[in-house]
């Protein structure tokens, strides 16, 4: 099994490739191909592409994403391989640690490649529509006297430098600041599933209201048992879990403080 760099002639191919549940995958390939964090590769068999996946580097971490296989081509190995390469590709004494966040499918095959578990997401859905609420006067669009520190509570709460990443969707973000004017939280609404950080829970249960006005869904460490409380008294409901896993040694971060993830390819 050769893989071989993604292309954007892949781009056409991808619909067929769609795991259910998660919707149209082409704007992530594309925004993989843009960025320089990121090197998407392929396996092609009968001329077409039959199992993806990518490498998505910060500072000092790398995380695997949408590793797929098609649904025709399974139980043959393709996702093991794509899997391989994306780790062989990595340079272990720059990048120690790898993390991916496991599907069903996806999880014997990372624990046979040495991922361990790290914690569970908890995915949750709003049953009907987002009751009236005003959104907190300490909610603002984000300025760039606020970059610097944005960049450190995700940081703080991370435990990764991923302003590479991160950089180009704080330009239409949300923040709270407190009425020190000192930033508490950032929501980022245009970056994959619209993630949350936040210093306290003032911050970040003002930010998911915010969020979940226009987002029925939800989706945080099983860690941030306050925030998964708030959720549920606002409607959420639990609808699944899924695996944070880690290749190589873990490292300190505070998912009290994540309030949505970015995505499965970021955690």
């Amino acid at each position: 099994m050769i893989c071989q760099e993604f292309t954007e002639n892949d781009i056409a191919f991808l619909p067929a490739l769609e795991p259910e549940g998660w919707g149209d995958i082409r704007p992530r390939f594309e925004f993989f191909l843009k960025s320089d964090c990121c090197k998407p590769i392929k396996i092609v068999e009968d001329g077409r592409p039959v199992a993806v996946g990518t490498s998505i580097f910060h500072g000092d971490t790398v995380w695997l994403a949408c590793i797929i296989t098609h649904g025709e081509y399974r139980n043959r190995g393709l996702g093991s391989a794509i899997t391989r390469h994306l780790i062989g590709s990595v340079d272990r004494n720059r990048y120690p640690a790898i993390y991916l966040d496991a599907t069903e499918f996806g999880y014997p095959v990372y624990l046979k490649q040495g991922f361990e578990v790290e914690c569970q997401y908890a995915h949750l859905r709003r049953e009907g529509d987002a009751p009236e609420l005003q959104p907190s006067p300490l909610i603002r669009p984000f300025t760039e006297d606020f970059r610097d520190a944005a960049y450190a509570i995700d940081r703080m709460v991370s435990g990764e430098e991923r302003r590479g990443v991160m950089g180009e969707f704080l330009t239409d973000s949300f923040i709270y600041v407190d009425s020190d004017e000192v930033l508490q939280g950032v929501y980022l609404p245009s970056w994959s599933d619209g993630p949350i950080v936040a210093t306290n829970d003032a911050a970040g249960f003002a930010l998911m209201q915010f969020r979940a006005a226009s987002r029925p869904f939800a989706i945080l460490p099983m860690g941030n048992t306050a925030g998964l409380k708030f959720l549920q008294e606002q409607d959420f409901h639990m609808r699944k879990t899924s695996r944070r896993m880690v290749l190589g040694p873990k490292r300190v971060w505070h998912p009290e403080h994540l309030y949505n993830r970015i995505s499965g390819a970021l955690g």
